[in-house]
């Protein structure tokens, strides 16, 4: 059985990974994983130090998350901008019938 160390270590590295490659529907399936892996904390866990120090790696990993998403929403925004007002150009030119 994997420990909750390791879980941690390869969640991590599946997110990192996935963030690279901008894989926004990984990043969706592991912060479902992640969510159960932080739901099975137990009071116990809260002297592991390793532990601890994995949980606060994923904690920046996700502030880190929230920033690209934050980026990648903003950018999809200026396209759909630009179509938006391509279509309305486009549309002032053509003839009426």
């Amino acid at each position: 059985m994997q420990s909750r160390k390791d879980a941690f270590t390869a969640l991590i590295d599946k997110l990192r990974d996935a963030l690279a490659d901008n894989d926004w529907e990984a990043i969706t399936a592991l912060d479902k994983d992640c969510s159960a892996l932080v739901a099975a904390l137990g009071d116990d866990d809260a002297f592991d130090r390793g532990l601890l120090e994995q949980v606060e790696e994923l904690s920046h990993l996700y502030e880190e998350l929230q920033r690209s998403g934050r980026a990648e929403r903003e950018r999809l925004a200026g396209e759909l901008t630009k179509l938006s007002q391509s279509k309305q150009v486009s549309q002032a030119y053509k003839p009426l019938d």
